[in-house]
């Protein structure tokens, strides 16, 4: 299993994610095989379809 080195989000900026009108997304680490930690940043009412990830997905909301 490789290591996921976190990033240093200071340094980063949110970045549009068009398909998703009023999307953003920051990572917060270096991607692996395994998978990803970003943060998404959604307008009220934004819907994201179902979908299918090779690995888990964990979501946590933040109001």
């Amino acid at each position: 299993m490789s290591e996921q080195k976190f990033v240093n989000t200071n340094t980063r900026s949110w970045q549009d994610l068009e398909q998703f009108p009023g999307t953003q997304i920051m990572p917060l680490a270096e991607p692996v095989p395994q998978g990803s930690i970003h943060r998404l940043r959604m307008k009220q009412g934004t819907v994201i379809p179902v979908h299918y990830h090779p690995c888990d997905e964990y979501v946590g909301l933040a109001e």
